[in-house]
């Protein structure tokens, strides 16, 4: 497992990590949808996350790679909704901005309409609280029966 976040300086050398990869668990913050980066007060965190996933699951390096998308911090994402309109960062938006299920669609299809080949392998998602130990383990197990599946398949054994 390697761990490619960080700042944008040492973005460059991810790819030269990735040789045989069969799965890309991506994680961003589902709450921060009403804040910038630190290193740019210009840009959105969320846009950021957008871009990076675009850039990495459009690689021809990652065709036939898994992609896990976990959308964490659900808990204070859905505070948030209630406080806080997401049409004011994101005006396309066209659900109801108080309605947390409204905003975890929009925000996966945000994610989805990023792969531009469709027939690629499934993008999986899941929606997290890093704190909740028992919500967390079980999305770690989907992931792991996943992962194996598709490697199964890959070797032909299924």
């Amino acid at each position: 497992m390697v761990d490619v976040g960080g700042q944008r300086s040492e973005r460059k050398r991810w790819f030269e990590c990735f040789d045989s990869v069969t799965s890309i668990l991506f994680l961003v913050s589902s709450s921060e949808f009403d804040q910038v980066l630190m290193e740019d007060r210009q840009t959105n965190r969320l846009t950021e996350s957008l871009n990076i996933f675009e850039t990495i699951v459009n690689n021809r390096v990652f065709s036939n790679v898994s992609i896990i998308l976990f959308l964490n911090k659900t808990d204070l994402l859905e505070e948030k909704v209630r406080k806080v309109s997401i049409k004011d960062y994101f005006p396309e938006f066209e659900g109801n901005p108080h309605c947390l299920t409204d905003v975890q669609k929009f925000l996966v299809d945000c994610f989805r309409t990023k792969r531009r080949d469709q027939q690629q392998k499934p993008l999986y998602h899941h929606f997290t609280t890093a704190i909740n130990t028992e919500n967390i383990r079980l999305v770690f197990r989907d992931v792991k029966d996943t992962i194996l599946h598709d490697n199964l398949k890959q070797l032909m054994l299924q």
